[in-house]
């Protein structure tokens, strides 16, 4: 019987990677007391498989899971009791289904909700002969702290560039990042510009070949204490 099982997952497996037609990522942190609830939902009329992968901030899985889900259906998946005491536990969640999904997102820390989100686009397969950018706001503005999380959602080594422009359109941090395999890299902007009443603006972010997604929390300036927010499609 409990080969039958573990064939009946591994066929179920394989079964998902073969049909799997639409590739989500996002960020994800189970350190500390944070948890991310997330809630899968089918928006296609016929049954749809899926697998769900989360990787260390080195790339490594650590836990993974199949299923699927019927018309409208819904499932959701608690990821701290999954990954509890692992180190290195936050980076990229990867979810690779048949059918389109909505994918909604709750963050929360010591078990009280802080932020939630919604992911509906897939991550874009990029032209490689093009240079593709996508960007997010920031804010250090009085008590205010950003962090962002560049995270490659891909099974092969990414480079992109981040600069970080003021609100004035100077470029105040420049950097390349080279990422290996479901790889992710965390930049906290307090250390590197502080605070100022005009340190606000844009992350840019100069992808060519594979994409990148991003993370950012938010802390301070009436954040409750944490916001997250994830950015998945490039803007040109």
């Amino acid at each position: 019987m409990r080969h039958a099982l573990v064939l009946g997952a591994l066929l179920l497996l394989v079964g998902v990677t073969g049909a799997a037609q639409y590739h989500y990522a996002f960020y994800y942190n189970t350190l500390g007391e944070r948890d991310l609830e997330i809630s899968l939902i089918s928006t296609v009329p016929d049954m749809s498989q899926y697998s769900i992968a989360v990787h260390d901030a080195y790339g490594a899985e650590i836990w993974s899971y199949s299923g699927e889900l019927g018309p409208g259906a819904s499932d959701v998946v608690s990821l701290r009791s999954r990954v509890a005491g692992i180190p290195f536990a936050w980076g990229v969640v990867t979810i690779d289904s048949s059918g389109r999904f909505l994918i909604g997102l709750e963050y929360s820390v010591g078990g009280v909700l802080v932020s939630t989100d919604t992911v509906s686009s897939e991550v874009p397969v990029l032209n490689p002969t093009e240079r593709f950018w996508l960007g997010a706001y920031y804010t250090q503005v009085r008590d205010a702290s950003t962090t962002y999380v560049v995270m490659n959602p891909w099974n092969e080594a990414v480079t992109c560039t981040v600069t970080v422009f003021s609100s004035l359109g100077k470029a105040i941090d420049v950097r390349q990042l080279t990422l290996a395999p479901f790889e992710s890299e965390d930049i906290g902007l307090t250390p590197i510009l502080g605070h100022g009443s005009l340190l606000w603006g844009l992350i840019n972010v100069r992808m060519e070949g594979r994409s990148v997604i991003l993370g950012l929390e938010y802390t301070g300036r009436g954040a409750g204490g944490l916001e997250v927010e994830n950015v998945t499609q490039y803007y040109y």
